[in-house]
Parts: C-alpha cells; sequence; structure tokens
C-alpha cells in the first residue's frame, strides 16, 4: 500500500503513475488486484444479467453508504432513477424497489443497528423499510408540523446523524418552495429547531455526525452550520461552495471535507469553530480537468475521509495527467497528513474534457473503513452507462 505524507515531492507521486490504457471489463464477481496498489477491486452489475432498466447502476452518491450494517446487502441507483437491492459478496439482484419513491428521490439511508432496515422520504414523511418483508412505516409525516408540505429533501447530500436520532431535512411544498430547514429528533419524535429564512439558494442539508450542527450548503454563498435549534451558526470558510462531505477527525472533533474554490485545495473545517485546515492542494496547474467527490462515512476509522477524482481521458490541450487523476485516495484528517492512494477509477467523463455526470465515479466508504463503492465505465463511452464496483482495502491501509 502506497502511503505518503504530502510534504513528499510531487515527483515521487508522478513516478508511480495513477493512469493507465484500460483492461478488458472484468466478469461479474472476479476480484482484481490493481496492479500499482494493493486494493482487490469486483465488478458487481451486469445489465445482462441482472436486466436493471436504465443504460446504468452504481451507488447513489458519495456521502451515503450503500452498504448496510453487516456488508451483506447493497442498494444501488440505475441511471434512469430506479432502485435495486444487491446481496454481497454474491453480487445477485435480489429485488426492484418499484414503489420506493413519490416526488423527489427516496435517499435510502440504511439503519444503523438492523442490517434488515433502511430509511427513506417520501412526500412529506420519514419511513423505514423492512426488507425481510417489503413492509414500510411511517415515522414521521412533517404536514403534521408544516400543513403545505409535500416533501422533504436533503437534496441526496444529506445523512442522519450516527445513531440516527437527528435528521436535518429541507420541508418543501407542492412546488419545491422551501418551508423550512429542520431538525428531527427521532427519539422525541418532535421538530426540535427550524429555520426559514436563508441568505441564498439551499443546495444540500444535513446533521454531521454527533448530531450537534445542522448544516446548509448553499448554490453561491458558503455553507453555514447550526446548533440543532437553529439558535446559533457557525460561518464556514469562504471557498466552502463546491463538493464536499461530514466527517469525523481521529479525536471525534466534526469537520467538514471540501474542494475549497478559494485556495484550490482540499480543505476541512471544524464546525464548532469555523476554523480551517488547508489539507492538500489540488494540482490544476498539471491537469485543469479534476473533478473531486468527498466520503467521510468511515466513523469507526475516524480521522480520514475518502477523495474520489474524476476528468477525461485525455487532459486539456497542452496538459499532462497529475497524480491525482482518476483516483481512490485517502486524506489524513490533520495538518501534513498522509495520503493513501488506493485505486484507479478506470472510469473517465469522455475521451476528452467533456461532461457526464455519472462518470465522476463519487466513490463511497462504508462505516468500518474497509470497503469501497463506486460507478466505473471502464472507459466505455456508451452514453451513461457505469456498473458499480466493489474495493476492498488491505487490513493495514491506514498504518
Amino acid at each position: 500500500m502506497r502511503t505518503l505524507t504530502i510534504a513528499v515531492t510531487f515527483a515521487l507521486l508522478f513516478s508511480a503513475g495513477c493512469h493507465e490504457a484500460n483492461p478488458t471489463l472484468p466478469a461479474r464477481g472476479i476480484f482484481l488486484a490493481d496492479s500499482l496498489y494493493d486494493s482487490g477491486i469486483a465488478r458487481m452489475t451486469d445489465k445482462t444479467i441482472d436486466g436493471y432498466s436504465g443504460p446504468g447502476i452504481e451507488n447513489e452518491y458519495s456521502r451515503a453508504d450503500a452498504a448496510n450494517s453487516d456488508g451483506t446487502r447493497i442498494i444501488l441507483r440505475g441511471q434512469d432513477g430506479e432502485w435495486y437491492l444487491y446481496d454481497r459478496p454474491g453480487f445477485h439482484m435480489l429485488k426492484h424497489f418499484a414503489d420506493l419513491g413519490l416526488g423527489e428521490e427516496p435517499e435510502p439511508r440504511w439503519d444503523a443497528a438492523s442490517a434488515n432496515r433502511f430509511y427513506y422520504v417520501h412526500g412529506s414523511e420519514l419511513r423505514q423499510y423492512d426488507i425481510t418483508n417489503d413492509s414500510s412505516t411511517t415515522i414521521h409525516d412533517f404536514t403534521s408540523d408544516y400543513p403545505q408540505a409535500s416533501f422533504i429533501s436533503t437534496k441526496t447530500e444529506g445523512d442522519a446523524s450516527l445513531d440516527q436520532r437527528y435528521w436535518c431535512f429541507m420541508v418543501e411544498d407542492s412546488v419545491f418552495n422551501v418551508l423550512a430547514v429542520v431538525c428531527y429528533d427521532r427519539q422525541l419524535d418532535s421538530v426540535v429547531g427550524d429555520k426559514t429564512s436563508f441568505p441564498d439558494g439551499i443546495n444540500w442539508v444535513s446533521m454531521d455526525m454527533s448530531g450537534s450542527h445542522c448544516i446548509v450548503g448553499y448554490e453561491s454563498n458558503p455553507a453555514q452550520a447550526f446548533t440543532r435549534d437553529f439558535g446559533a451558526m457557525t460561518q464556514l470558510p469562504a471557498g466552502a461552495t463546491g463538493h464536499m462531505d461530514l466527517a469525523f477527525t481521529a479525536d471525534s472533533t466534526d469537520v467538514m471535507v471540501f474542494q475549497s474554490n478559494t485556495t484550490d485545495s482540499i480543505t476541512m473545517v471544524d464546525l464548532s469553530t469555523g476554523t480551517a485546515t488547508p489539507l492538500v492542494a489540488i494540482p490544476f496547474d498539471v491537469n485543469g480537468d479534476i473533478g473531486l467527490h468527498f466520503s467521510g462515512n468511515c466513523a469507526e476509522t475516524p480521522g480520514w475521509c475518502l477523495v474520489s477524482t474524476c476528468g477525461a481521458e485525455n487532459p486539456p490541450s497542452g496538459q499532462t495527467h497529475s497524480w491525482m487523476d482518476n483516483l481512490l485516495f485517502m486524506v489524513e484528517l490533520k495538518a501534513n497528513p498522509r495520503i493513501v492512494r488506493l485505486c484507479r477509477t478506470r472510469c473517465y467523463t469522455g475521451k476528452n474534457p467533456q461532461s457526464n455526470y455519472f462518470a465522476e465515479a463519487y466513490a463511497t466508504i462504508n462505516r468500518a473503513g474497509t470497503r469501497l463503492y463506486y460507478g466505473s465505465n471502464w472507459g466505455i463511452y456508451t452514453s451513461d452507462y457505469t456498473d458499480a464496483y466493489e474495493v476492498d482495502l488491505p487490513s493495514n491501509w491506514n498504518r
């Protein structure tokens, strides 16, 4: 496993490289060893066998854990908006959730304790689904608090606190106007705080891991962190408008890790103090075609965040590939961090620089910090095609 600190020269990083011609598309379920790193990679899905309806399939997003609490079931999203349940380690499709959503995305989030249950949003309701008998139970209907409510949502980028007691939602009317951003306490079954006015359009909302803060991400303004009752606010730094996720440092401090659009760096910010710590410079001077996603889900391995990068197979004219391109790597959440490179994505947004959302990899790490899930087109440029992949990490990856 290649472990490097930010202080080493990038010449060493370049010498290993992260870009290569793509090998043949692997058969489903066969683990391959990355030729540069020690991780094992397996293709989980195959449309010719599974018969899912859309052009491709992968995990929902980098900020949601795709696997259940014991790692035996995985929820995947088809590119046409359909949802599917797979087993592990066999990678067999078990179920098509034909009636899961109503209105916006259902945002399934696995129960932290039960391997057979997940939570999801359905119109104005937070619900729980039991996969053992395909039953759905309403946890809370937010029309009891906001009669005009038609939908609740985090815009797919939010999650509950680790114990799933506290949830942050946007409450919207029938045409998706925001009525309020709320903190819901599942233990008390009540809204314990809300806010109705904001400085900008809202892009996403989420609780942090400890359940101490509701975070509101805006369209243009930097994100803000609020106490559960919305009585106090921490302004997050300029540049906190790009892709991001919430995480724990090694001492369980709540932080947000983000692509700073001000400093062109991967940065973390303390949600209580607003203090920012630059972690890794993004080498846009080498290759301007680098996109980043973050996954801080590995709460049982605190102090780390997964980064997935995306871009075209060929860099922009006059530029070259950087060490960071089309790569999955872990960043330690402290000043002068270690960087642990895990595997290449073999996923490209195009032959040449262009936009293909579903080919952005947006990898997610499980809570234990042992497995990753992401989508890859393996260099096949059929429109919206990806398969889902699992990456199994060596046991000593963070040593």
